[in-house]
């Protein structure tokens, strides 16, 4: 059975996404809604379980809230931002996928603009500076490129995940996602630990949903940077060894650079973010490569690519 999990914080597209889900065919066994900060759900939506929390709750830990709270027939997790909106075949797709490879994690389709018609991605693959990107940003969403296409790990924002691979890729504490990324990047990291534990995800075809993206990330901020900055070397470095990423520093290092020069045309506050970040990194860095986590680590950020 599949139960859809949607975080969110009572977004104005909330209402959007569930009549979405709501129109899924075949229905999903369950939907759970994760709202915090002391959002109130639409009214109008039924067959709906609302998990809510008057504490503002970051993506990852709404996200392992509502994955506690599933049952226990429940063998797969499917994530959908809360402005993200999926077409009626969209689960039948994804589903058909996992059943077709048992060593895929996670899947996911085609992410699209709120109009359906560029790509906002096909997953997440790293530059060579290890920069994560999202694959085919920007370009056109039809046609579809032939697949289905490996991938160092799915969006968050529409995939659907085997319940089995989360499990065995849990933290020490329980957790699924780590709850220290807030937001950005989580998904880039359960991706490499289930890459360490031998499964695999991929880009299928025929799984479109659309999502209208940004608004929220940019309204972060001070956040919206940080988070950015701060969590890909949380991701990197709690996957590779110690000399794999001092081997990948440099390179790394000029990654930042370009990252930086790059949010700060939306967000003036990045490099003054920036500076604050790099001078963390020390301690974010150490705290990550000591985070216990199950399978071997990589060697070299070489090994990371598909």
């Amino acid at each position: 059975m599949t139960a859809v999990v949607i975080p969110s914080l009572g977004g104005p597209h909330l209402a959007t996404c569930l009549v979405a889900v709501s129109n899924l065919d075949p229905a999903p066994g369950s939907v759970l809604l994760a709202l915090s900060g002391g959002a109130s759900p639409p009214d109008h939506v039924r067959d709906l379980e609302v998990l809510s929390s008057p504490r503002r709750l970051g993506f990852a830990a709404a996200v392992n809230t509502a994955i506690d709270h599933v049952s226990g027939s429940v063998d797969r997790i499917a994530l959908l931002n809360d402005d993200a909106s999926p077409t009626p075949d969209w689960l039948a797709a994804l589903e058909a996928a996992l059943n077709a490879d048992p060593t895929l994690a996670a899947v996911q389709g085609t992410v699209t603009d709120a109009g359906g018609t560029v790509v906002d991605g096909r997953g997440i693959a790293l530059d060579p500076f290890g920069l994560p990107i999202q694959v085919d940003r920007s370009g056109p969403a039809a046609p579809e490129p032939p697949g289905p296409r490996p991938l160092i790990a799915v969006s968050a924002t529409a995939a659907l995940f085997n319940m089995e691979a989360l499990r065995q890729a849990r933290l020490r504490d329980g957790s699924i996602f780590d709850p220290r990324f807030g937001a950005y990047h989580e998904d880039l990291d359960l991706g490499l630990r289930l890459r360490r534990l031998g499964w695999s995800a991929a880009w299928v075809p025929d799984a479109p949903a659309s999502h209208v993206g940004s608004a929220s990330g940019l309204g972060l901020r001070w956040r919206h940077p940080w988070w950015l900055i701060v969590n890909r070397w949380r991701a990197l470095a709690g996957n590779l060894t110690a000399t794999g990423l001092v081997d990948s520093f440099p390179r790394l290092l000029r990654g930042e650079l370009r990252a930086v020069r790059t949010i700060a045309r939306v967000n003036a506050r990045a490099p003054l973010v920036a500076v604050a970040a790099i001078a963390a990194l020390p301690w974010i860095v150490n705290r990550s490569l000591h985070r216990p986590s199950p399978g071997p680590r990589f060697n070299a950020l070489s090994e990371v690519a598909c």
